[in-house]
């Protein structure tokens, strides 16, 4: 079994932009990979735009070619209205440019809403504003109609939710799906303060080593946008994270004599004091439950600014 694959996983392109800025040169880094930042607002919301442009940056980074959108922010975990604001603000201008021209809309919300940190995606369908069943909702000019679905997990379906998402988009013709999920995150201080916009879709369960079948525009015929925000952690990271905060606290010395391994060697030096037990966990901050429902207001509040009014 290679642990530093199967533990050390992230949804985040950003997460694997940063690891592989520190293990390459600049020049080489940029083959086939464009990356932008820019700052939003008074609230503290930054923007970081990852283009994957061709089968070399594809190799690099580890992700489909494509567009990763990251929006975070330190205020994004607490109650702070000005900041929720401005994100599902944004949110609903990125959703705009991304489904430009695009009718008929699927959302499905990943997960199972009977555990925490997993209800992101059912929480967000819970609270969207669907329209598909409103006679007339089609001649409002530039608002696109809505159907939305949680189907669940295979433990509580006995299906694959692809194979559901499918059979739904074969029935209803929708010109783009939209998938709401739970992601991993390989730094603590990304969780629950960070959003990821992707059009290249998702392969559910991914980010805890559960892999499904994947849902993509190859495997369901049309376009799919995918939205995630991080809520759990793998025991492994995490100890990453603690021991880099240690050698911080002992010197620069120390700081720099960690912080120049490379992520593999950081892993194999973990895997020798580590229980191999503790490989297998993943944790979650304790203020989940509040914090779950307050991210994915803000989400379903963009996408229904998105879906009741022309944002551009």
């Amino acid at each position: 079994m290679n642990i530093l694959h199967s533990f050390s996983h992230t949804d985040l392109a950003l997460e694997l932009k940063d690891e592989l800025e520190e293990s390459c040169e600049r020049e080489q880094f940029f083959e086939g990979i464009t990356v932008s930042h820019k700052e939003i607002g008074k609230k503290g919301l930054k923007e970081t735009v990852i283009k994957i442009e061709n089968e070399a940056g594809e190799k690099q980074l580890g992700k489909p070619q494509g567009i990763y959108i990251t929006l975070e922010g330190e205020n994004m975990a607490g109650n702070d209205g000005g900041f929720h604001e401005e994100m599902s603000n944004h949110l609903a201008k990125r959703l705009a440019k991304l489904l430009l021209g695009r009718k008929k809309l699927l959302f499905i919300g990943l997960g199972n809403g009977e555990v925490t940190p997993d209800a992101l995606g059912p929480l967000v369908i819970k609270n969207l504003f669907v329209t598909r069943h409103l006679k007339g909702w089609k001649e409002v000019e530039g608002c696109p109609v809505v159907a939305a679905l949680a189907p669940g997990v295979m433990a509580q379906t006995g299906m694959e939710t692809g194979e559901i998402v499918e059979g739904i988009v074969k029935k209803i013709h929708p010109d783009a799906l939209i998938v709401i999920d739970a992601l991993a995150a390989k730094s603590s201080e990304r969780l629950n303060r960070t959003i990821q916009i992707s059009n290249t879709g998702i392969a559910p369960g991914s980010g805890v080593g559960n892999q499904r079948n994947e849902i993509t525009e190859k495997t369901m015929g049309v376009p799919v946008i995918a939205l995630g925000v991080p809520t759990v952690i793998s025991i492994p990271s995490l100890a990453c994270d603690i021991m880099d905060s240690f050698c911080a606290s002992q010197g620069e010395k120390m700081e720099d004599t960690f912080s120049s391994w490379p992520e593999s060697e950081k892993y194999r030096f973990l895997g020798k004091i580590l229980d191999a037990k503790l490989w297998e966990l993943f944790v979650t901050p304790k203020e989940i439950d509040e914090a779950v429902k307050r991210i994915s207001y803000t989400l379903s509040e963009g996408i229904n600014q998105f879906v009741s009014s022309r944002t551009s």
